[in-house]
């Protein structure tokens, strides 16, 4: 049967006389079928809705239900961000977490198909790797292709000092996903799922992983969750058993990187041999490092009304990594700021980065750099 899932949502609302579990999920299925060119279906739906005195307000995914607000901070447990918003979010990942995403999106795209043929769709989704390697950005991307809210959860709202109240809390952020269809964002994941067995964790703390189980379990088909950790080795066991897909998001391959310089340096007119020695020079980075050092790159570029320059790139990056900068009020000279850096491109790798390509990072020359690494007593007076 086509449209499974919404139908299923639907009449389970009813049972429950849940009238706002059904107008959203007639809505989703509205614009399902409109997707599908059936727009006499969805407006049969429509004129349905109104003849019994469902207003468009309790339609409307944006204000059928209300985000939750923690009662003892007034703040508002959620943040919203619509499918249309996200639209132009772009993720670069590395090969491994691509094809899981890529394979959830199958799944997801034929869930009527797999529902009707007796088989679970799996709704979860565990992403853990470390910081600014884009798991937020990867939660919009989902959201933009499966056109559903990202309801991103506000632990700030949702941890309450009162015994009792973050349970009550996740209770009320579920039983939302519950009726508005959404993809629920867990971010900072650990803060409520950490093992339960750490003995410097108070009792409340357990209670908390075992509220956040059941609703986990609750939460059946329509609303998807995406849970994001930095630290994956906090989570209790049993919250890993909960996620269908367990995509693991790692700082940027070669590949990546390369994806990444073109997408942060836009029109630029780096070589592939330029390319490879920036993203040699990145390895290690996180994409939100290697997004920083770009826009720096680029900022400098407008300002001096410039093409992008190989020896902007790398001064960031020197600078990032804090290689041949003034440490501890002395003075570096120039020399010893070049010796550092250019020991530092030949430990990387001596191959790419020759003399003549390290002095075309300086915008010196060959014989200079010569001099540099054969010289070990690092001169004082240059």
């Amino acid at each position: 049967m086509e449209y499974s899932s919404e139908v299923l949502k639907i009449v389970e609302g009813a049972l429950k006389s849940d009238k706002a579990k059904v107008a959203n999920y007639t809505k989703l299925l509205v614009d399902k079928l409109k997707e599908n060119n059936e727009t006499r279906l969805a407006n049969s739906f429509l004129k349905l809705l109104a003849n019994n005195s469902v207003t468009m307000t309790q339609m409307s995914m944006n204000d059928s239900m209300k985000i939750p607000i923690d009662q003892e901070s007034r703040f508002p447990m959620a943040d919203v961000l619509q499918p249309i918003q996200a639209a132009d979010t772009r993720v670069i990942l590395n090969k491994v977490a691509y094809e899981q995403v890529d394979k959830f999106l199958v799944y997801y795209n034929n869930t009527n198909k797999l529902m009707n043929s007796g088989i679970h769709v799996p709704n979860t989704i565990l992403l853990y790797g470390p910081p600014g390697c884009g798991k937020n950005k990867l939660a919009a991307y989902i959201c933009a292709k499966i056109k559903l809210p990202l309801v991103t959860a506000r632990l700030d709202g949702m941890i309450s000092s009162y015994l009792g109240s973050t349970s009550k809390n996740i209770r009320a952020i579920f039983e939302y996903a519950q009726t508005v269809p959404c993809i629920l964002f867990l971010d900072e994941f650990d803060a409520i799922a950490k093992v339960r067995d750490d003995n410097n964790e108070l009792g409340e703390l357990k209670r908390v992983v075992n509220s956040l189980l059941q609703n986990i379990d609750n939460l059946k088909n329509g609303s998807i969750i995406i849970a994001a950790t930095n630290h994956d080795h906090l989570l209790d066991p049993a919250v890993w058993r909960r996620f269908g897909f367990k995509i693991p998001i790692d700082k940027p391959d070669d590949q990546s990187r390369k994806e990444l310089i073109d997408l942060f340096l836009a029109d630029n007119s780096f070589s592939d041999k330029e390319k490879n020695l920036i993203s040699t020079a990145l390895s290690g980075f996180s994409g939100a490092d290697i997004e920083e050092i770009c826009n720096k790159t680029t900022i400098d570029a407008v300002l001096q009304n410039q093409s992008f320059s190989l020896i902007t790139v790398f001064n960031y990056i020197f600078e990032f990594l804090n290689i041949g900068r003034q440490r501890n009020g002395d003075n570096v000279t120039v020399k010893t700021m070049h010796r550092e850096r250019a020991k530092y491109l030949r430990e990387l790798n001596t191959k790419l980065f020759s003399y003549s390509q390290i002095a075309s990072i300086f915008g010196t020359s060959k014989s200079y750099v010569s001099d540099l690494l054969k010289d070990k007593e690092g001169a004082v007076n240059e």
